[in-house]
């Protein structure tokens, strides 16, 4: 029987019995695995995968004559606070002996498990696993990479980037040719990232739109997206370390501010709930742009229901990549990938990876399922040519995104600097830090915080 149990925190909460899918118990012996996972309504396959995954071993564990059985439960943790929180709850579960056989994590965590230990190296068996992972989508490979090593699998990808309101835009005055034109002028280097602001600032002071360029109200990584684009790469390919530039982040902050002065970007939007940004932009018709990520189009973000067809959708919305800092230079989108990881400290390895291995192999497509149940992105080649996953339109056109994306950085502390650089991001939206205050910010803050794992420039 499977079990899934709620934890508040490393303590339990409660446990409630799943339905068995490989029907009673059987009479051979049974290996207990553990499986940790968030409660997650834009991912529920992630959990619900491996679930399955189990099944499937059970299945070819008869056939092989085996002797045992695996047995697995999920610890669903609480889903406030993001993929950050979720992961700084493990990594307290693990230093205190807690933690699970197999774990999801968004990549840049990867490190984080890495090195204090708690994941293992699946490098050899992935190599030795091709039916499993032979199949993944390369580039994915690099979300998973600390000091060249494998310590997880891609679970999915994703694309971020500028939604931005049609209608609002035509109400402003701008031309049909303009707006469906917007995305590739943006791909051709046409238009900045200052363009951008300009072109919400207008849909702002000539329609009745309150907002004209929202962002996520909670640390994570769309905003990072701009900071890559004035040159933040955050890594330091010499030293491994991240690296923080002083005035590439003034610059990034300096584009906030400006949205800010402008009126495009309300003061306040560190503080907004999500599902008032969500209602202002898709229902209430009051916002010229959004920047956030493909998967909300499987949401409820569209009660409209506009996003069940392509023609209703494109009428009203479009999409384009993150444009660059200044004219002629690139634009650029941002995958962050979920991972699945499995223990150091699990005395079934090898089961754990094989059950990850099937929730990944590409004749059962599980990920698939995934991908057009939540408009998240393919991880196999195979999937491209999929059919069910090429008649969802918001993956069809949202995948060739991935040819011009960018990773955060996989470091065991870009989690700590991220939250940095978010309580700059409040203080100049909030007018109490200038842009080059910011950026002084952020260094002093990594400086004090995590010393060891910067470089300045």
């Amino acid at each position: 029987m499977r079990h899934l149990k709620l934890f508040g925190s490393a303590a339990l909460a409660a446990s409630v019995a799943l339905p068995a899918l490989v029907g009673p118990a059987l009479a051979q012996d049974t290996v207990e695995l553990t499986l940790w996972s968030r409660a997650d309504n834009s991912g529920p396959l992630r959990a619900g995968n491996i679930v399955r995954a189990a099944d499937v071993l059970n299945e070819r564990l008869a056939a092989e004559g085996a002797d045992f059985r695996v047995n697995l439960t999920v610890l669903e943790q609480p889903s406030e606070g993001g993929f950050d929180s979720d992961a700084e709850r493990l990594l307290r579960a693990f230093a205190v002996g807690e933690g699970a056989d197999m774990f999801i994590a968004a990549h840049e965590w990867t490190c984080a498990f890495a090195s204090s230990g708690f994941a293992w190296d699946m490098t050899d068996y992935i190599a030795a696993h091709p039916e499993f992972f032979g199949d993944v989508i390369p580039s994915l490979w690099n979300a998973t990479l600390c000091n060249g090593k494998r310590f997880a699998v891609p679970q999915d990808s994703e694309a971020r980037m500028f939604f931005f309101n049609k209608d609002l835009m035509r109400q402003a005055g701008f031309t049909d040719d303009f707006i469906e034109g917007l995305s590739g002028r943006v791909l051709a280097g046409e238009l900045s990232l200052d363009d951008i602001s300009d072109i919400a600032a207008e849909v702002v002071n000539k329609t009745d739109a309150e907002f004209g360029i929202f962002h996520r109200p909670s640390r994570g990584p769309d905003y990072i997206m701009a900071f890559q684009q004035y040159g933040n790469t955050f890594n330091d390919p010499a030293t491994g370390k991240m690296l923080l530039d002083r005035d590439k982040l003034a610059g990034a902050y300096g584009w906030f501010k400006r949205n800010v002065d402008l009126g495009v970007t309300p003061a306040n939007n560190t503080s907004m709930e999500w599902d008032f940004i969500r209602d202002q932009f898709y229902v209430k018709n009051n916002a010229a742009m959004w920047m956030y990520g493909i998967w909300d189009l499987a949401s409820n973000a569209f009660p409209r229901g506009v996003s069940d067809n392509k023609t209703e959708f494109f009428k009203q919305f479009g999409w384009t990549a993150v444009p660059a800092s200044v004219e002629g230079g690139e634009a650029a989108t941002l995958t962050h990938p979920i991972v699945y990881a499995v223990s150091a400290a699990s005395e079934h390895k090898d089961l754990a990876a094989r059950i990850i291995g099937i929730a990944t192999e590409p004749d059962l497509d599980f990920n698939t399922d995934h991908a057009v149940s939540t408009s998240h992105l393919a991880i196999n080649l195979s999937q491209l040519e999929n059919t069910r996953y090429l008649d969802n339109w918001p993956l069809a056109l949202a995948t060739p995104l991935l040819n011009i994306t960018r990773f955060m950085p996989n470091n065991a502390d870009f989690g700590p600097l991220n939250s940095i650089i978010y309580e700059g991001l409040q203080g100049v939206e909030l007018g109490k830090l200038s842009p080059q205050d910011a950026a002084d910010f952020v260094i002093e803050e990594a400086e004090a915080r995590i010393p060891d794992s910067i470089v300045v420039n």
